[in-house]
């Protein structure tokens, strides 16, 4: 799904006149999800959803995800298919990207895997569709439903933030591996790539919630580049109920949800909230403790004073972080 198109009009823009898009697709984020299946040890924020894919898929339905490992270089090589706006499948609901994947004649599939360093057969063709058939009825056809639309949300506000900040910005936040400077993009792996400006016809930008500590990059035959942006990481350490509690404890009060829609749009201090409140610094200080903790604000300091905002993404996705500890 197309979140939407932006060309970028920020004067000190490093990415000033280039072309970007913002899409969200299911398909993209199941075999990411697949990917995690993998490899979870490496995917310490999703340590939690692992332990919850244990207890609730079938033990051979993980088998055959983790035996096409090899040949799908652990599920990265199909997210290809949806990357780059070659193929129509990134704007599919998963039935029916899966059925147009399985219409793809082997050669197709045989470009995308070789673009990966891999190899596929026809019967691996057939197997990899099966396989996702059956995660997708088993387990992720719920998955998706909770997190789709707050992942358009979130990406919504990606989109808003170009606007303001322009593109190159937003690029330099997406990864510490991520770097851009007044001519180029800097892909840094086991070694860095540069793409200069020039040469991009477009840049491409998806959300995941499933491939941190990942930096997906890479440049399509058009020229275009495409990577993703991580929402929403679980503690490396799993998420107790405890840390559920105090989030929900934080909404549990009518002063602190006032505070929280005064600072939504534009930070604050403790001193203004206090006067617009009609109670004192002490009282919003209290509350705004509580705040914290919950991890639904974050401050800086600018000078004397220090600036509460929303902690946005703890607001994005309070429905996906219950539905996961409740499951």
């Amino acid at each position: 799904m197309k979140i939407g198109t932006y060309i970028d009009r920020v004067d000190d823009s490093y990415t000033y006149t280039l072309c970007g898009e913002i899409f969200f697709s299911p398909l993209f984020e199941m075999f990411a999800a697949m990917h995690v299946i993998c490899n979870p040890m490496h995917h310490t924020a999703r340590l939690r959803w692992w332990e919850r894919m244990q207890e609730q898929l079938d033990e051979g339905l993980i088998e055959d995800i983790v035996d096409l490992s090899e040949c799908t270089n652990e599920w990265l090589a199909p997210i290809d298919f949806v990357s780059f706006d070659t193929y129509p499948t990134r704007d599919m609901n998963v039935e029916e990207a899966l059925l147009t994947l399985e219409g793809y004649s082997i050669d197709i599939w045989k470009k995308v895997f070789s673009d990966n360093g891999t190899t596929i057969t026809p019967s691996q063709k057939q197997k990899i569709i099966g396989v996702s058939k059956r995660f997708y009825d088993s387990y992720f056809y719920n998955e998706i439903i909770i997190l789709e639309p707050l992942m358009n949300t979130a990406l919504k506000k990606l989109l808003k933030s170009w606007e303001t900040d322009g593109i190159a910005k937003s690029l330099a936040d997406i990864h510490e591996r991520l770097k851009v400077d007044e001519r180029e993009v800097i892909f840094v792996k086991n070694k860095e790539y540069h793409f200069k400006y020039d040469e991009i016809k477009k840049i491409f930008v998806t959300g995941s919630v499933f491939l941190s500590p990942h930096l997906i990059m890479g440049m399509d035959d058009n020229s275009s580049i495409q990577t993703v942006k991580h929402f929403y990481a679980e503690g490396v350490e799993s998420c107790p109920p405890e840390e559920l509690v105090k989030l929900y404890n934080g909404l549990a009060d009518g002063t602190r949800l006032q505070i929280l829609k005064m600072i939504k749009h534009k930070a604050d201090t403790t001193q203004s909230l206090a006067k617009k409140l009609g109670i004192s610094e002490a009282a919003v200080s209290k509350q705004l403790k509580v705040l914290n903790a919950g991890g639904l604000v974050t401050k800086h300091r600018k000078g004397s004073f220090m600036y509460y905002s929303v902690a946005d993404q703890a607001l994005d996705f309070l429905t996906y972080r219950i539905y996961e500890y409740l499951m």
